[in-house]
């Protein structure tokens, strides 16, 4: 079954409460720095409170009766002129660097590439090098690069021949300045976080595509019924695909066997990702969080926390 979700009813009344309180204490701290502009100097006290800000985000973004959906208490314009920008998605809406390279998924990552403009030959040599990264021995890939490959280029401690422990670390990858060129923004597509599979309820365009094997027009169906009839993703009018079989008809054109894509799919994320910005006039601040959920009543925990 595929479910529309529905208003929030049961403890509405305390979330909202919550929330007043969260953005009541971010405003009150906001108008003091602001007052103190002059003499604390007005760049400082403008970043100060828009981290303020994105920290009472990320305090909403974290309460379990928030979802994604929450857009009017997610993004306010605030009384005194801060905005709060905050946004939640599951990590499984990108795909984890680290899972595809142990399976050496090579014609997932090939798909990717090639969607971004690699050639069939790129995308065999960025795989190969982002192999011989990760790898624990000295034997080189095909079209790969080991110790030798980066000391010529002045590049020290390369290959780390260990598993990415950030998205960035692959920004070192030689041939990874090819792919920055053609998509700048590759780096939303990755992450080290989460058991590997793709949320088909969060995934974009092209990661849907990379690993489902699917046409763009397939892609795009699917993506028009998870949005909804107002067409905005997200809304409270999204649709959620309860299992992956339900994909089935979209699937079985795939050219890629079915049970392997099935097995690469999920439609809950146990990861979630919580981006929350704080603006206050021409300064942002933008804290990133990913959190993984507790098992049997075990406290949340952090996995990641960074602020720019």
């Amino acid at each position: 079954m595929i479910k529309t979700r529905q208003p929030p009813r049961a403890a509405a009344l305390l979330l909202v409460l919550w929330a007043i309180a969260v953005l009541s204490f971010a405003l009150l701290w906001v108008a003091d720095l602001v007052g103190t502009e002059l003499d604390s100097g007005a760049a400082e006290a403008k970043r100060l409170a828009a981290r303020q800000i994105a920290l009472s985000g990320v305090a909403l973004g974290l309460h379990p009766q928030v979802t994604r959906e929450d857009i009017a208490l997610l993004n306010q314009d605030l009384n005194d002129g801060g905005k709060l920008r905050v946004r939640i998605r599951g990590e499984g809406a990108r795909f984890n660097i680290n899972a595809l390279l142990a399976e050496q998924d090579r014609i997932t990552l090939k798909n990717l590439f090639i969607l971004w403009g690699l050639s069939n030959d790129e995308a065999d040599v960025l795989f190969d090098r982002l192999t011989d990264w990760v790898d624990d021995d000295a034997g080189r890939q095909l079209n790969g690069a080991e110790r030798a490959d980066y000391e010529a280029m002045g590049i020290v401690d390369a290959p780390a021949d260990r598993p990415f422990r950030s998205v960035d670390e692959m920004g070192r990858v030689m041939g990874m300045e090819v792919l920055a060129e053609r998509n700048p923004a590759w780096r939303e597509a990755f992450t080290v976080f989460g058991d590997g599979r793709i949320d088909v309820n969060e995934a974009g365009p092209d990661v849907l595509q990379a690993v489902t094997g699917l046409t763009p027009e397939m892609v795009g169906d699917i993506l028009r019924l998870r949005r909804g009839g107002d067409e905005i993703e997200p809304s409270e009018d999204d649709v959620r695909f309860e299992s992956v079989e339900q994909l089935g008809g979209w699937l079985q054109t795939s050219p890629l066997p079915p049970d392997r894509v099935t097995a690469r799919l999920t439609t809950e994320s146990a990861v979630k990702r919580i981006d929350s910005r704080g603006l206050v006039d021409d300064c942002e601040v933008l804290v990133s969080v990913v959190t993984a959920s507790g098992d049997g009543g075990q406290p949340t925990e952090y996995l990641l926390w960074e602020e720019r």
